[in-house]
């Protein structure tokens, strides 16, 4: 889809509807075959994480409050680079989950067939090797920048009034009137994009799993 065509309030749309799609995934696993696997736990409370992460930024936007919804975007992304992980890990998909179920930090993993890491860094300049995905370490970036307590809150604040004279408009209060529009457009954008990533890598293990038990993947197109 084009989202660069869409309204801002159309891509929040197409977020509260990939929500339902996300939520629709439960019963596609369980359709492929009932027993369930450890990454199949590991991947649902993933998916749930990003259908409450993704609730929660449309209404933050729609009620105003950009300064409250824009790190959400980057919390989408350690979702997305989590979900990865479970690839290029040194583990099967299966032993990963149980480690990180077990309590063990992904950042003490090592990406597979090395000894480095996997820090954010790592999965995210990994991510974006993958074809299409060579945005990703640019947003992670973006996005940390409003996670942090940074210039983006700086300038979130205030407005220049009269540069000539460095008057500015300074404010507290519930409301995102000194955010640009384009910014806003910009992170439900983005917020889109990572969305349907994390459904790429949810298909990628229901394809797996598929092939696994020997379900024709193309019967949840009946669903």
């Amino acid at each position: 889809m084009q989202y660069e065509k869409l309204t801002k309030e159309e891509l929040l749309i197409e977020i509260d509807n990939k929500s339902k799609a996300i939520i629709n995934i439960g019963k596609q696993l369980k359709m492929i075959t009932p027993k369930a696997e450890i990454f199949d736990l590991y991947l649902i409370a993933s998916l749930n994480r990003t259908v409450n992460i993704s609730k929660a930024y449309t209404s933050l936007i729609r009620d105003n409050n950009f300064i409250a919804a824009a790190p959400l975007v980057r919390i989408n992304i350690d979702t997305l680079l989590r979900l990865y992980a479970s690839v290029i890990s040194e583990y099967d998909r299966n032993t990963f989950a149980s480690k990180v179920i077990g309590g063990e930090l992904i950042k003490k993993m090592k990406l597979s067939g090395t000894n480095q890491k996997l820090s954010d860094f790592t999965l995210y300049t990994e991510i974006s090797k993958v074809k299409n995905m060579d945005w990703v370490a640019k947003i992670y970036k973006v996005g940390s920048s409003f996670v942090h307590l940074e210039k983006s809150h700086i300038f979130s604040s205030l407005k220049v009034k009269n540069e000539k004279e460095r008057l500015i408009y300074l404010s507290i209060g519930f409301h995102d009137t000194f955010i640009p529009e384009n910014e806003k457009f910009g992170s439900a954008y983005w917020m889109n994009k990572i969305i349907d990533s994390i459904i790429q890598q949810a298909q990628i293990w229901m394809l797996e799993k598929s092939k696994k038990v020997g379900f024709d993947i193309e019967k949840l197109n009946e669903m």
